[in-house]
């Protein structure tokens, strides 16, 4: 297979690819991500493959829209008030899926959801028509890609396309687990700290 280089520009034949079942890297407000639908199982368990990542370990799915995240999640009043202070922006949360979607990931009832402080990748995200899944740019346990040349070689030939550049954030987003609130479990340290998150826990709760 052949990557395809693509630029910023082409969005409509990016958006394309990934409708078609390809992987894309594309760039993001931290790192480089590899873009795929949301819409079935065989897209997703291909990009497993592509990585070389365990099944067991989920990717994160990439919104455009608060609507997108109600669509897909259980969202108490605290939960709701956390996404609203700190999306969109370089943290992922763990949430409690709603049973009903994606079924395909089994036994796996929590979603990992960020919404990219980049209003070019929720172009993309509107391209494809939905949700994507998008975890770093890389091969399982080798360096996360900052620019499309550090992607290519790790990658090249087993993705159908590439956006080329370099982002300027270069550090992953903060992973948080809301599942088991008031209580934050940090999961990945990133640009946004726990004591920040605590602190609006504790000012939404002396407030309500």
């Amino acid at each position: 297979m052949e990557t395809k280089r693509l630029t910023r520009n082409e969005v409509k034949e990016i958006g394309h690819i990934i409708k078609k079942g390809g992987v894309v890297a594309i760039p993001t407000d931290t790192v480089y991500g590899l873009a795929i639908h949301s819409f079935d199982k065989a897209v997703y368990e291909h990009l497993i493959q592509v990585k070389g990542r365990p099944d067991t370990k989920p990717f994160p799915l990439m919104v455009s829209s608060f609507e997108q995240i109600k669509n897909l999640v259980v969202l108490d009043a605290l939960t709701e008030h956390l996404v609203k202070a700190w999306m969109p922006g370089a943290v992922t949360f763990i949430f409690n899926k709603k049973p009903d979607v994606f079924e395909f990931l089994g036994e796996q009832t929590t979603l990992g959801i960020r919404m990219a402080d980049d209003s070019w990748v929720k172009t993309v995200i509107d391209a494809v028509g939905g949700p994507i899944w998008l975890p770093s740019a890389n091969k399982s346990g080798e360096p996360t890609g900052t620019n499309s040349e550090m992607v290519l070689d790790q990658l090249d030939g087993l993705i159908e396309g590439v956006v080329e550049g370099r982002v300027h954030g270069g550090k992953s987003s903060s992973v948080f687990d809301l599942t088991n609130l008031p209580e934050i479990k940090e999961l990945r340290a990133g640009p946004i700290s726990r004591d920040r998150l605590e602190k609006t826990v504790k000012d939404y709760l002396e407030s309500h």
